[in-house]
């Protein structure tokens, strides 16, 4: 079974990343989902999805200065 995996990646004042490893495909909304609900205290900190088989990890943080998003990955 293939795994596809994705970053999440948002910026505002700082850049947050995420990575997101699923057995099947997600849309982008999903990928959106997925990254806005998942731990941001540390990095490293991870979020198991358990009914669904994603795992989510948060990559961490760097600082920027305007607001932006950008999804890594073939959605579907």
């Amino acid at each position: 079974m293939s795994e596809y995996e994705y970053r999440y990646i948002e910026q505002s004042v700082d850049v947050r990343t995420w990575k997101i490893t699923s057995p099947k495909q997600l849309t982008e909304d999903e990928v959106k989902e997925y990254g806005i609900e998942s731990n941001w205290d540390k990095e490293g900190d991870i979020t198991k999805h358990k009914k669904e088989n994603v795992v989510v990890e948060y990559e961490g943080v760097e600082y920027g200065d305007d607001t932006q998003i950008e999804i890594q990955g073939k959605t579907k």
